[in-house]
């Protein structure tokens, strides 16, 4: 008898424990499904979805709105979107597997598999220096004669950059530009032997067998592809449809959120590429100033709090923003794709969000005030000061001669709604965080409750103890 109720009493105490979990994970989810769907609404983001794995393990699944506004299809854990400069890591991912074959190698110069065509001005540039950003090489973005409705050659695609002057030296500074990746993908087939699209897909996604991710084709018939939108004063309208081949190592893949996730886990646990060959992809960038910038070959790291994360956003003309995280210690992987393009800002701010739902303190809005009313006073004064276009002794040469009208106005009207301000604790800046000031050397982040939002500001100090740049972020 004493057994039995001993039995009856853990069971009963297993029980409660069980309802708290669930009930806890329940009132959780549904505060994530409430954050997101407000979200999706201001941000006019007609259908998104996100993933999380853990330990390669997908631990939520969630789909908002409508993958496609004419059929009011709605968005679902199979929807199928672009994901836009994140597919630049497909292509990294190539140039790996080709030196592991040794047809190539990272220091030589890009010159050797370009066409004839490629000007004499790009010779000290290695393939190390187009998947570290590291080249010079201007933005092919910024060319007015470009088409999305037709296919260039390799030749015709160097035509058009090739008069672009180089912004630094090769390893002089670091620039995120989108003319490298296309550069990688004529290297990879002049290196291969095949077409960039056939050897991506023998070598790695056929390996993979997640069966949404894809190459873009307009004329494909895709399931489950959720159409891509644009905002056009304030009104949604289709996004461009096509893509030319020639970029497509820039940004021309399609996946759902889930098989997005698991690509990236796979990548970064070593199951695409050897341990070998990942480790030179997460290396950051080294800059002949002596600098390292938290990028590698098509990712970026950063930490926060503690917390060390790699990342990277997309974007697309054909109306799709993405956003992935993957934290290597809690082995959590948080993927985000909406098909609005919105520069990818909308997946990004709701990633953010669910990752600190794991991982709490990963994200500025989880982390807990800290009590140092002299800090956060001072503090408040500053940007009080700026609002009302005074230069705090506070602050840097540099920030002040730099700060923008635009800075001053969101300011002070955030301030005028301001009903609390608190301080949120530093950070020592290390090589792990992404910032190109090689001056900043510590964060102060603080918190500010307006009306009807949470803001939040980050003073990035110098070696001097000046305030060098403050960033604002909702």
């Amino acid at each position: 008898m004493t057994f039995t109720m001993v039995n009856m009493k853990a069971r009963s105490t297993l029980f409660l424990a069980l309802w708290f979990v669930v009930s806890t994970m329940a009132v959780h989810a549904d505060s994530l499904d409430e954050f997101v769907r407000g979200v999706t609404a201001a941000r006019k983001i007609p259908g998104l979805s996100f993933t999380v794995l853990r330990d390669g393990k997908v631990v939520r699944e969630s789909s908002y709105g409508f993958a496609d506004l004419e059929s009011r299809t709605p968005a679902s854990r199979d929807s199928v979107y672009e994901i836009g400069s994140i597919s630049k890591q497909f292509a990294s991912e190539a140039i790996m597997l080709l030196v592991e074959d040794g047809k190539l190698r990272l220091d030589d110069p890009i010159l050797q598999y370009l066409p004839a065509n490629a000007p004499t001005t790009w010779r000290t540039i290695m393939i190390r220096d187009l998947l570290n950003h590291t080249s010079g090489l201007k933005d092919w973005t910024e060319i007015k004669e470009f088409s999305y409705r037709r296919e260039y050659t390799a030749e015709e695609f160097i035509d058009l950059v090739r008069s672009f002057p180089l912004t630094f030296a090769p390893k002089d500074n670091w620039l995120y530009s989108n003319t490298n990746l296309p550069l990688v993908g004529i290297i990879v087939e002049r290196a291969s032997g095949k077409s960039y699209e056939d050897f991506v897909t023998e070598r790695i996604l056929k390996r993979l067998a997640l069966p949404s991710i894809r190459f873009k084709h307009q004329e494909d018939v895709v399931p489950f592809r959720a159409s891509g939108y644009v905002l056009r004063v304030d009104v949604l309208k289709n996004g461009e449809p096509f893509r030319p081949k020639v970029i497509a190592p820039s940004g021309g893949m399609l996946a759902s959120s889930t098989d997005l996730a698991k690509w990236w886990e796979a990548v970064l646990t070593g199951r695409v590429v050897s341990q070998t060959s990942l480790a030179e992809m997460l290396k950051p960038a080294k800059i002949n100033d002596g600098r390292s910038v938290p990028h590698g070959f098509a990712f970026f790291t950063n930490t926060f709090n503690g917390n060390k994360f790699i990342f990277h956003a997309g974007s697309t003309v054909g109306g799709f923003g993405s956003m992935v995280y993957y934290f290597p210690k809690d082995k959590l992987t948080v993927a985000v794709i909406g098909n609005l393009e919105d520069g990818g800002f909308g997946a990004e701010y709701i990633a953010k969000r669910v990752f600190n739902h794991y991982i709490p303190g990963s994200y500025v809005g989880g982390l807990k005030e800290v009590n140092d009313t002299a800090r956060r006073d001072r503090s408040l004064q500053i940007l009080k000061d700026i609002a009302a276009k005074k230069v705090p002794a506070e602050l840097s040469a540099n920030f002040a001669a730099k700060m923008s009208d635009a800075f001053r106005i969101q300011l002070a009207d955030n301030l005028k709604q301001a009903r609390s301000f608190s301080y949120l604790g530093s950070e020592k800046i290390g090589e792990n965080h992404f910032i190109l000031d090689p001056a900043a050397t510590e964060f102060h982040r603080f918190k500010m409750v307006l009306a009807n939002k949470t803001v939040y500001y980050h003073f990035r100090m110098n070696k001097d103890g000046e305030i060098g740049w403050i960033i604002f972020e909702d």
